[in-house]
């Protein structure tokens, strides 16, 4: 017995060591594995960022009022030459400001014999200045800027607003009384040689030559583009409707700009001048009306009417026109003309003002 129990016992403490062994392996184990650093999984593939093309972003243009004078009776449109900015004064016909000194614009002439004629729109070719005043076409000898004398007068049909001058021809946008062509090789006695448009049918608000072509503004019938290689033959070759009021256009390169009143900026493709294509605008706002337009370079400078706005626009994607700028006036914004730094703003009865575009 004693024998029997003795085995026993051994067998029990045996089989107590091998538990323990085998806990202690399994601790050891933990132990070993807890210890290894953590597996981590395969970064993914860091995607290649796209490349963008790099875009010219339009540079912003400011405009800073440096000068004025508000007793030029109501400014309709200005042309700048040298040194004087001859104004077409709804009230007077005609004024001419010193601007040498740009702070300090000085009136130093002006014409107006009959005392009822109503400047409207006025252009300059040396020596003569030409001036759409209602009654018709006036050229004046400016010779002498102080003391502007007629030289003669065409009297139109209809009520003269704008006039474009090109070699001996001058083309007026006569309102109702039509497009004019105006043959002034004797500036002393200029004559008629054709007027296009049914007189009374449309209004002809403003004309711009390039090359071969007059591009007319026509209130409600758009842009209208008409071949003046043979000026006694004028003849119309291609033209767009426009939603708004055609008040004004200028061309530069390939590109007509139109000022189409409560419609704003639009921008036509004229490399086809049959054809020509909408290819871009710019809406201007309540009360805002595009009145009148200068292109300088990459830049088109609006203005706006009713708003008081001058307003510059980049066109240089002409399909993707962006304001840059603006400059409000304490008046009704009738025309713009650019040279050099300074803009000139006919602002109605509140004068001429001189900005500075930075």
């Amino acid at each position: 017995m004693r024998s029997f129990l003795d085995k026993s016992a051994l067998a029990k403490i045996q089989a107590a060591i091998l538990v323990i062994i085998i806990i202690v392996a399994i601790a050891a184990a933990i132990l070993y594995y807890s210890s290894l650093p953590a597996s981590s999984p395969s970064p993914s593939p860091t995607a290649t960022p796209t490349p963008t093309s790099p875009t010219s972003s339009p540079t912003e243009q400011r405009l800073t009022e440096v000068g004025f004078n508000d007793e030029l009776g109501s400014p309709h449109d200005v042309f700048v030459s040298g040194n004087y900015a001859y104004i077409a004064d709804s009230f007077n016909e005609l004024r001419v400001v010193d601007i040498s000194d740009p702070s300090n614009p000085q009136q130093v002439g002006s014409y107006n014999p009959l005392g009822s004629r109503r400047g409207q729109g006025v252009r300059f070719s040396d020596p003569y200045l030409y001036v759409a005043d209602g009654l018709g076409l006036q050229i004046l000898d400016v010779s002498n800027p102080t003391n502007p004398s007629e030289v003669g007068f065409y009297h139109s049909s209809g009520f003269a607003v704008k006039v474009y001058q090109l070699g001996e021809y001058a083309f007026v946008a006569d309102r109702e009384g039509g497009l004019l062509i105006v043959n002034m090789s004797d500036p002393t006695n200029p004559m008629l040689i054709s007027n296009y448009f049914e007189a009374g049918s449309v209004h002809v608000l403003d004309v711009f030559v390039s090359g071969s072509y007059a591009y007319v503004a026509m209130e409600g019938n758009g842009l209208r583009i008409v071949d003046i290689s043979d000026p006694v033959n004028p003849q119309e070759v291609g033209f767009s409707d426009t939603e708004g009021s055609a008040e004004a256009v200028q061309v530069f390169g390939s590109y007509a700009y139109l000022a189409d009143g409560e419609d704003g900026l639009r921008i036509f493709d004229i490399s086809d001048p049959a054809d020509p294509q909408e290819i871009g605008f710019y809406d201007t706002t309540a009360p805002g009306y595009a009145q009148d337009i200068y292109i300088s370079g990459r830049y088109a400078f609006v203005a706006d009417g009713p708003s008081g706005l001058v307003l510059v626009i980049d066109v240089s994607d002409p399909g993707n026109p962006e304001l840059v700028g603006e400059y409000e006036t304490p008046g009704f914004v009738w025309s713009i003309y650019i040279k050099d730094s300074y803009v000139y703003v006919a602002n109605g009865e509140h004068g001429m003002l001189i900005l500075l575009r930075t």
